[in-house]
């Protein structure tokens, strides 16, 4: 094994190592850009209702506290989890509203509702991501996470809040921007840490201005644990932004560097000449796609993370390749040594004509092949030979072309390949919790949220009310007018009940064929029947045909369950005692809804 041979190998262990590694960062920032979609969708649609920006303007005075300097926070133990007078609780959220300008009705249901879906959704994935917020562009500044910013931020001062020099803030609110916008790293003071911001806005009106921006922060340290050790032994990572500085996120022997800047250190700012060929490389990678680079003391293998400015690349010392190829050369000298006391007695001149420089510039030729894309030169092989060797080298330039067109097929299916994995990943991340059939929350979804709203009831110690919802006499719906009519009925239902349950922080979900279920959190006994009837009633009134069921219209019968977590027991039991209020309602003549008999401690 040769030089040649350990530098290809190496060659396509980067490439293919880091082009995994690329694919897999992407994968959280997939995520990330779908949850503030949604954010925005679901903010979009509740602002546009009358009746909602009502409640909402209501709820600003239950949430927010004014400051004598005009500012607004959230009210004294919200944070820690105390209850609203009607039993919400927001553990966890905290905010911050300028002095600036005085806010107006709209302002004050802009804030509200960011609270409010920052909390819905920054709880939702908690764990995962660090935090989630919501800001206006009024300098209103709602957020999900572990520090109260109320406590960290103030308006005056030298350490004074100024949010408009913040670079999400600034850039994410900028009237020609409609995208996703990455800040560079920075330090945060309200949780100690080096982070990036990920901030998206809304679609701006005509004026060019915005109304919300979802943002989520990313702390740098885990970027940098997970990509610190690369799968190749003694290679290293960088990670820098896509610009022409090459500003540097991640390099495991400038980090100091990095920080004392500010997140402002580049490769060209730190003069870091040996990169410039890698910067100048990876600004022309197409995302998930891998260059290599050749330096004189590395190999580099370079590419754009999918859906992100950021660039990642891995670097192998050459160093490295030091022992085995001075192995590797010593047997090539005695092998030589060898061909040359060969060459002195046995006819050199002849040999050196006819043998040895043609076999060289076939060699030359091999390597030709596999250090370019370019398509080999004929010319320059001793194809005029009518011996062996010209016999021999027709047959090389006939397999280099077969090879070339391989290669070339080759990277196209690769490339196909590629786009169609990210195209079924996108397709598998937004069908994953929801039903495919009726559009709404799918079984496991539902698991998730019972666990967590069950685990929420605990700490809160409030109560917890499921609903579970059958379709009445839906086999004998199904053999009167087909099983495609049976799929646009349950359609139908799922868009009657997910209007009957309005509170953002319940959920409709199908559980299983034509069975529904419905969670409402810090619902006690008094709400959870007229909750339950309320759906039944909805449906009732939609009259849909129903010729087989004995009502001439369809039904539905309800089964619903209360449970106080904090008294003990699981899940599974409020299921269990839902179930059997369910079969309760269906034998006492179906269309109607039960209760679960007594208020139970789930043990």
């Amino acid at each position: 094994m040769n030089e040649f041979t350990i530098q290809e190998t190496i060659r396509r262990q980067l490439l293919i190592s880091t082009a995994q590694t690329l694919q897999r960062e992407s994968l959280p920032f997939d995520e990330i850009r779908h949850l503030q979609s949604n954010f925005l969708e679901e903010f979009k649609a509740i602002y546009a209702d009358p009746a909602e920006r009502k409640a909402l303007l209501h709820n600003f005075s239950q949430i927010f506290y004014r400051h004598t300097d005009g500012s607004y926070t959230q009210r004294a133990g919200l944070f820690e989890g105390n209850a609203l007078s009607d039993g919400r609780r927001f553990g966890g959220m905290s905010a911050t509203y300028a002095p600036d300008i005085p806010p107006d009705e709209d302002i004050k249901i802009r804030l509200t509702l960011a609270y409010i879906l920052s909390y819905k959704y920054g709880s939702s994935v908690k764990g995962r991501f660090f935090n989630f917020y919501g800001v206006l562009p009024e300098k209103g500044f709602p957020i999900f996470q572990a520090s109260d910013i109320a406590k960290v931020f103030t308006y005056s001062g030298p350490d004074a809040l100024k949010l408009e020099t913040y670079e999400f803030y600034y850039r994410g609110f900028d009237k020609s921007n409609e995208g996703t916008v990455f800040t560079r790293m920075y330090w945060d003071p309200s949780n100690s840490a080096w982070m990036t911001t990920i901030a998206t806005p809304d679609v701006a009106d005509e004026s060019g201005r915005h109304r919300i921006m979802a943002c989520v922060d990313v702390l740098l340290d885990d970027l940098m644990r997970r990509t610190a050790k690369p799968p190749i032994e003694g290679a290293y990572t960088t990670v820098f932004q896509a610009d022409s500085e090459g500003t540097l996120i991640y390099h495991r022997g400038l980090t100091t560097a990095i920080k004392s800047s500010g997140g402002k250190a580049s490769i060209r700012s730190l003069k870091l000449a040996q990169d410039y060929a890698v910067l100048t490389a990876g600004l022309a990678a197409k995302p998930g796609q891998v260059s290599l680079v050749t330096t004189a003391d590395e190999i580099v293998a370079v590419g754009a993370i999918p859906r992100t400015p950021w660039l990642l690349s891995v670097h192998y010392p050459k160093a490295l390749m030091r022992p085995a190829i001075a192995q590797n050369l010593a047997i090539l000298i005695t092998l030589g040594i060898v061909t040359l006391l060969v060459e002195i007695f046995i006819l050199r001149s002849i040999l050196q004509k006819q043998v040895a420089t043609p076999l060289f510039r076939l060699i030359h030729a091999a390597r030709q092949i596999g250090l370019s894309k370019v398509r080999l030169d004929k010319d320059s092989l001793p194809m005029r030979s009518n011996d062996e060797v010209g016999e021999l080298a027709h047959e090389f330039a006939t397999m280099a072309e077969r090879v070339r067109d391989a290669h070339e097929q080759l990277e196209i299916k690769v490339q196909e390949r590629t786009a169609a994995l990210e195209e079924a990943n996108s397709k598998l991340l937004s069908m994953s919790m929801t039903d495919a059939a009726t559009g709404i929350a799918n079984r496991r979804r539902f698991d998730q949220v019972l666990a967590s709203e069950w685990q929420r009831a605990q700490r809160t110690g409030s109560s917890l009310a499921l609903a579970m919802i059958d379709v009445d006499w839906f086999k004998h719906y199904n053999d009167r007018y087909g099983h495609q009519a049976g799929d646009e009925c349950l359609r139908s239902v799922a868009r009657i009940l997910a209007v009957q349950v309005a509170r953002v922080t319940d959920l409709v979900a199908r559980y299983g064929g034509e069975e529904f279920a419905v969670i409402a959190p810090v619902t006690g006994r008094d709400g959870a029947l007229p909750l339950a009837q309320r759906l039944c009633a909805a449906l009732e009134s939609a009259a849909l045909p129903h010729e087989t069921s004995p009502f001439g219209h369809l039904t539905v019968s309800v089964g619903v369950a209360v449970a106080a977590p904090a008294e003990g027991g699981a899940p599974e039991d409020l299921m269990t005692r839902a179930d059997t209020a369910l079969y309760r309602a269906k034998a006492q003549g179906r269309n109607q809804a039960v209760l679960a008999d007594a208020w139970e401690s789930m043990t």
